[in-house]
């Protein structure tokens, strides 16, 4: 039986999020500032950067904490030397002040994903993404569900 823990890996790396000023920014703006460098770091394969955006707490669909997200990432970072993400962010749902939840749908290949139409021709894997995000000076995952999407979802 194959494993789900490197999909979600990736799944959850696409959304981690980084600090990053607040001038004149809504409050969706930041956090989708934040979800395109999170999607950069891990295609930087940077389990580091991408570890210091968890959540103490954070615990997700498949029991994982963060220690144990963490060392997942390590390892599929080096079992895999490229990885191209292509998101579609559905749904921003500001909780408070510093909870907000993030439903996108994220394509995850080998190489890279120009477009939509593309998902094909890269035979990407796709998810659909429900993250708990919390703000405590800077957003940070809380946790994270997921399930298999297919191509009619980001169209």
């Amino acid at each position: 039986m194959r494993s789900s823990a490197p999909v979600w890996l990736l799944l959850w790396m696409t959304v981690l999020l980084q600090g990053c000023s607040t001038n004149g920014e809504s409050p969706e703006d930041r956090i989708r500032n934040f979800i395109e460098a999170g999607v950069a770091a891990a295609e930087a394969r940077s389990s580091s950067d991408l570890a210091d955006l968890i959540h103490e707490n954070y615990h997700d669909q498949k029991g994982y904490a963060k220690k144990s997200l963490t060392g997942l990432l390590r390892a599929y970072f080096l079992r895999h030397k490229n990885i191209h993400l292509f998101t579609k962010i559905d749904e921003i749902e500001l909780l408070s002040d510093n909870q907000a939840m993030v439903r996108l749908h994220l394509a995850m290949a080998g190489s890279v994903i120009s477009n939509v139409g593309a998902l094909s021709a890269v035979r990407a894997r796709l998810y659909r993404l429900e993250l708990s995000l919390e703000k405590d000076g800077e957003w940070l995952l809380r946790h994270a569900g997921w399930a298999p999407a297919s191509i009619t979802d980001l169209e």
